[in-house]
């Protein structure tokens, strides 16, 4: 049977509600408008990009119900039906069929979405009154928007994007004090190196932020005024606490029914995003996939790769038997502090820790325009391998949007591009653009 002729019926069943799904939904009814989907969520909302939440939370977006793009008459007549608040509890392989609270749901195709969810530190009193978590699902985002208001100071467990993004949140609030605290020596510490770690230090302390880098939390205790923070160094004193110390893949579904789960939790599929059962997909947050330079498995909880994954899938499943994943550089960007921050492939501190593999580095700084058409600065730091001629990272750091160029240093790294191939490559210029020789090229210049 090739699924991706028309006329074909299939019944395609889809626990998650994520981005993931609806990427694998909109390929999957295009490609094949006959099939019928099933969609089985325990949120109560569908239709929204996540990475949006801080953004309502910091009042740059007007409310939760402006970045909601859930059309129900859209969806029924493309034979797309969801079950909001429907938790699925197990999965019949034998017969195909999926187990929720209100029956039994046969299926052709499966798809696992079930994405990942914030971690608590085990730490003592991390849980309960005064202490959240951000992950994707709205509800956590509302909870935080609640408190908002109603408190002056906060303590944040992690530096990494979350946790910048929910303390600038807080101060262009008027906080009267928001402290992040982590274990690395600088924010952002899987991603960048010290050079531009520093600066992304010096521009979150401009905005009042105190950061306690180097810093273990020992426990945390109820106080009349809130919550006090027992560190290895220091105790603080908050109104509460926001836990930003990663997630973990919902794939206690998959386990239970039998599937193959990877070395990292993550659930573990083909490059075609299929599990060890053929019938079986898994796509977004809780998939186990590969890190390009490594090799290695990893876990990539990204929007990006949701779209990758779920598109994959979605393509393979209606008969496109060529489409496959290439597995992850860990791109990476954040705006903050009026500042775009990026980063792809690995950081000089992980590219040292590579057998056989003689590393170098080059530091860049250039402007994005002409000073008389508004250009800014741009940072930017290359890692490479000299006997390869191959690169293997890259960090940037400017006002202006860096993402197009990590993207091309991105598709470099992931396919093996040589830096003078790279280098070498056409510049796409106007004056209002940029430079016919641009940053990145006088970057990859010093390379060789």
């Amino acid at each position: 049977m090739h699924f991706g002729k028309r006329g074909v019926h299939m019944k395609v069943c889809i626990v998650g509600g994520g981005g993931s799904v609806a990427v694998a939904t909109r390929i999957i009814s295009a490609r094949m408008p006959e099939a019928e989907i099933e969609v089985f969520t325990k949120r109560d909302v569908a239709g929204y990009r996540p990475c949006e939440l801080t953004y309502v939370l910091g009042k740059q977006i007007a409310g939760f119900e402006t970045i909601i793009a859930f059309d129900a008459r859209a969806m029924e007549a493309k034979k797309i039906r969801y079950h909001f608040k429907t938790e699925v509890t197990g999965i019949n392989r034998d017969e195909k069929f999926i187990i929720s609270a209100d029956g039994k749901y046969p299926y052709d195709k499966l798809i696992l979405a079930t994405g990942a969810d914030p971690v608590l530190p085990g730490l003592p009193g991390m849980e309960g009154q005064g202490i959240y978590v951000l992950g994707t699902d709205m509800k956590y985002a509302r909870e935080i928007e609640a408190v908002i208001p109603r408190k002056r100071s906060a303590f944040i467990l992690g530096a990494g994007a979350i946790g910048l993004e929910v303390a600038e949140v807080l101060a262009g609030q008027g906080y009267e004090r928001v402290i992040v605290a982590d274990i690395a020596e600088r924010p952002l510490a899987k991603s960048l190196d010290r050079e531009i770690g520093e600066m992304v230090t010096e521009k979150i302390e401009a905005k009042g932020i105190e950061l306690m880098l180097s810093s273990h939390v020992i426990k945390v205790e109820d106080t009349a005024y809130g919550k006090k923070v027992i560190m290895n160094d220091r105790e603080v004193g908050v109104d509460f606490v926001v836990a930003a110390a990663g997630f973990r893949p919902n794939s206690e579904l998959a386990r239970d029914c039998g599937l193959q789960i990877g070395v990292t939790g993550g659930i573990r599929v083909n490059r075609h995003m299929v599990t060890s059962d053929p019938d079986i997909y898994a796509i977004g947050d809780v998939t186990e996939g590969w890190d390009v330079i490594t090799g290695k498995p990893c876990l990539s909880m990204k929007a990006d790769n949701a779209v990758r994954t779920g598109r994959v899938a979605a393509r393979h499943l209606t008969g496109a038997p060529e489409t496959e994943f290439t597995g992850t550089i860990g791109g990476f960007i954040i705006y903050l502090a009026e500042t775009f921050i990026g980063s792809v492939g690995c950081t000089e501190e992980a590219a040292r820790l590579l057998q056989g593999r003689n590393i170098k580095t080059v530091w860049h700084e250039g402007m994005t325009l002409p000073k008389y058409l508004g250009g800014t600065p741009v940072k930017i730091k290359l890692v490479y391998d000299e006997d390869t001629r191959l690169l293997l990272g890259a960090q940037m750091i400017s006002k202006a949007n860096i993402a197009s160029d990590l993207e091309k240093l991105g598709l470099a790294i992931s396919e093996k591009i040589n830096l003078e191939r790279l280098a070498g490559s056409e510049t796409i210029y106007t004056p209002a653009s940029g430079w016919p020789y641009s940053p990145i090229g006088q970057a990859l210049d010093k390379c060789y």
